[in-house]
């Protein structure tokens, strides 16, 4: 189960997570035994989504369009890139350019931006193709079968 299923669980069941001021994983109270569950095994990949959005929220990380039409991640000069990097990566937006913010782009969302994402990565497109080359390989080598008529 990906990371993304198991926040549609909890935002289903009206459950929130976050990092308190220790930086540990919180857990709303009154939560049903399986969700925590559900917490404690892909904890670790919550703590890091939480610290991520932590991240670019207080780097003021934007998504602009650049004026070819592709998206980027425009950043204040000074920041700690690294950090930045690696809170892109764990959010999925690692193949966007980081470029200096000169406010001079329009800002998109990011649920516009995200409208415009693959819904699966290149190397599952990939295996999906070889997928479909196998099954109809096999298809073609297969007997065909007589009709009766």
């Amino acid at each position: 189960m990906g990371i993304e299923t198991v926040l549609d669980c909890l935002m289903d069941a009206g459950v929130s997570v976050w990092l308190d001021a220790e930086g540990s994983l919180r857990i709303s109270k009154g939560a049903p035994d399986d969700l925590k569950a559900l917490v404690r095994e892909h904890k670790q990949a919550l703590i890091d989504l939480r610290k991520a959005q932590s991240i670019m929220n207080e780097a003021g990380i934007r998504i602009i369009r650049l004026p070819l039409g592709e998206s980027a991640l425009a950043y204040s000069p000074g920041l700690p890139l690294d950090d930045v990097r690696w809170a892109a990566g764990v959010l999925g937006m690692a193949e966007m350019p980081l470029v200096v913010n000169d406010d001079q782009c329009v800002w998109i969302s990011f649920e516009e931006w995200r409208r415009y994402q693959p819904l699966c990565t290149r190397r599952e497109l990939e295996a999906f193709h070889r997928g479909q080359e196998a099954e109809s390989a096999a298809r073609a080598k297969a007997k065909p079968r007589r009709r009766v008529a």
